[in-house]
């Protein structure tokens, strides 16, 4: 009995150290999926030995993509990716198939998620965006200023920030509390929105 159950505890131990697990979310559906020298469709999820592996997709009609996966014990490995059409018979592919076009919108914002947390990981102080600047009046109602946001820079694959100013601070306001929490100024692209007109809309709760 001793003995069994050493034994069911040591491939337990084993099989979370040598294992990892891997969710496959691609679009299209009909999309064939290949890592290392397995195939997989295109929604699954299941065990494989950690190590880096060669990821290869690819759909008749549509752009192949590769890649690297690193899949780690006791963690999960995403591959999610969608395909962009590549000839005549495929340009529509997503306007007429619903259920693959939601699944390539949510693979987006999957992407777009990641490359922000990158981005905060490279930028600890873009952490503290978005940044809201309020002020009191005599009735000791509160209102805001302005508030500073970021948003990912697809052009240079950086960032911008954006200023949304209630009260006609201007841009340097903004520039002067972001290097107030610890953030370079220098050569920051700042897009300013004037919601001046809109100041009495914005009572801060």
């Amino acid at each position: 009995m001793v003995l069994v159950l050493l034994i069911s505890l040591g491939f337990l131990v084993y099989g979370r150290i040598f294992s990892a697990k891997v969710s496959i979310v691609v679009a299209p559906s009909i999309a064939k999926v290949k890592i290392g020298d397995r195939e997989f469709s295109s929604s699954e999820e299941f065990n494989i030995q950690p190590g880096e592996y060669t990821v290869s997709v690819s759909a008749d009609g549509f752009e192949a993509r590769t890649g690297k996966l690193v899949a780690k014990a006791d963690e999960i490995s995403n591959v999610h990716l969608y395909l962009v059409p590549s000839s005549a018979e495929t340009e529509n592919w997503y306007n007429e198939h619903d259920s693959d076009a939601l699944i390539m919108g949510e693979i987006k914002s999957w992407e777009r998620l990641k490359e922000i947390d990158e981005l905060v990981e490279k930028e600890p102080v873009l952490a503290n965006l978005p940044l809201t600047v309020e002020y009191y009046t005599d009735d000791y109602a509160k209102y805001t200023k302005f508030i500073i946001s970021f948003d990912l820079d697809d052009s240079s694959r950086g960032f911008y920030l954006i200023m949304k100013d209630y009260t006609g601070e201007g841009k340097q306001a903004a520039l002067d509390k972001l290097a107030e929490i610890g953030m370079d100024t220098k050569d920051l692209k700042l897009e300013y929105q004037d919601f001046t007109e809109d100041r009495l809309n914005y009572r801060a709760e």
